[in-house]
């Protein structure tokens, strides 16, 4: 059983062409059962008569979600393979030829409307751009708003999202931006109001803007969230958590920071939460910044879909980060749920030494006092994880659990109840 691809909605994916190939690409997608990403690239790099070669990370992003018309070279080879594991026993070059038309058409397919927005809109880099020394000067917010329309009467495009965000400093009211979004819009400038927009929604007031936003019943409220949520500097995140984390008497509270760590995280590509692993900020925090990052390996742990995980562990060891693998494998532990469908996606990928790792981490090979003193929690999750295994059909991993718990058991003094009453209903 593999971790099935679900076909975007139409809010991700709008109904038109392009739509129209990527479902009929899922149909034949179900008609071979659902094959894991990397089967599908690995039976590709063997197929003679693919025209293209799609990391398995490509072709999860094509079935996903993807951003503009895919090559014609991987759609071939995914037809190719796709049809030649399809229960339907198609022809394949006649799949191949349908597949053609389809890929034509939405390749040859106008621009939408919507779709006219320029490509540095929701680029965080072209918003950090340093300005020329003499607007850089400029603070007044009635002057900035002069100059982008100037630069937008000269084309000067690039200086367009520097000088919004510099709207946004210091922390400018979102209900004066808004009004200066409304003032854009109103003299036909829709194209800067945006970009004042996506300024907002990359800057820490991103929060106070969709909240002003929601509350004057905008649509806008959603795009400034989804935009924060995939392009905000994941650096930047890391900062704004580090702002929502108070220490009080020694202890660290970062429960303010987890929700937004799992709202930007989530849709991040493995190798973009890599970077961010890799900078001195997370490889040495100071003091009191370790239960941060511990904090957004949970959130990671938590949201983060199967497929992602196994790239991400495995981009994590290429890059040296393996400390981070086994703090990971704890978060999932402790956090993830379901934890059998990654299970199962670890055994069907030959990584079951993996699956045996994540187990071995709800129970720790040195227990703190705080561990002890929350056995009952730690129980019930056990509990639940055992209960998990078998429905999916996940027995060799079942017995390698209770073989730890027993194992962990045995080297108490004193057993508490709540893990002696798991074993005893396994009888063991």
């Amino acid at each position: 059983m593999s971790i099935r691809i679900t076909m975007p909605t139409e809010e991700q994916l709008a109904p038109g062409p392009l739509r129209d190939l990527i479902s009929g690409l899922h149909r034949l997608y179900l008609d071979a059962g659902t094959p894991a990403s990397r089967q599908i690239s690995s039976a590709i790099e063997k197929d003679g008569g693919a025209r293209g070669a799609p990391s398995h990370e490509t072709v999860s992003a094509i079935l996903r979600r993807p951003t503009q018309v895919p090559r014609w070279e991987n759609i071939q080879s995914m037809v190719r393979t796709l049809a030649a594991w399809s229960h339907r026993r198609p022809d394949v070059d006649a799949e191949v030829s349908r597949f053609h038309q389809l890929w034509q058409t939405a390749e040859l397919a106008p621009a939408a409307e919507a779709d006219t927005a320029p490509p540095w809109l929701t680029d965080p880099s072209a918003y950090a751009r340093p300005l020329p020394k003499a607007m850089d000067a400029v603070s007044e917010p009635h002057r900035i708003v002069a100059l982008l329309e100037q630069m937008d009467n000269e084309a000067q495009d690039h200086l367009l999202p520097p000088l919004a965000a510099a709207l946004w400093r210091p922390e400018r009211s979102a209900t004066y931006c808004i009004e200066v979004m409304d003032e854009f819009s109103g003299k036909g400038r829709p194209r800067l109001a945006r970009t004042v927009l996506a300024a907002g929604a990359l800057s820490r007031q991103f929060l106070s803007l969709s909240l002003e936003l929601r509350a004057r019943g905008r649509d806008e409220a959603d795009e400034v969230l989804d935009i924060a949520h995939r392009h905000m500097p994941l650096l930047q995140v890391w900062e704004y958590g580090v702002a929502l984390t108070t220490v009080s008497q020694g202890t660290v509270d970062t429960s303010r920071a987890r929700p937004r760590f799992e709202d930007m995280t989530r849709h991040r590509p493995p190798s973009e939460i890599v970077e961010l692993l890799k900078t001195h900020e997370l490889q040495r925090p100071p003091l009191g910044r370790q239960e941060l990052a511990d904090t957004l390996l949970t959130a990671i742990a938590a949201t983060y879909g199967e497929e992602q995980l196994l790239d991400l562990t495995e981009l994590m060891r290429d890059a040296g980060l393996a400390v981070f693998v086994s703090r990971l494998w704890r978060s999932i532990a402790e956090e993830r749920k379901p934890l059998a469908p990654l299970l199962l996606a670890l055994r069907e990928t030959g990584r079951s030494w993996e699956s045996t790792a994540v187990l071995r981490r709800l129970v720790p090979e040195l227990p703190t006092p705080r561990y002890r003193a929350d056995t009952t929690s730690r129980a019930t999750r056990m509990q639940g994880v055992l209960e998990e295994l078998p429905k999916a059909g996940l027995y060799e991993e079942m017995e390698a659990l209770l073989q730890i718990i027993a194992g962990y058991v045995r080297s108490l003094d004193s057993p508490d109840d709540g893990y002696l009453a798991l074993l005893n209903a396994f009888r063991l």
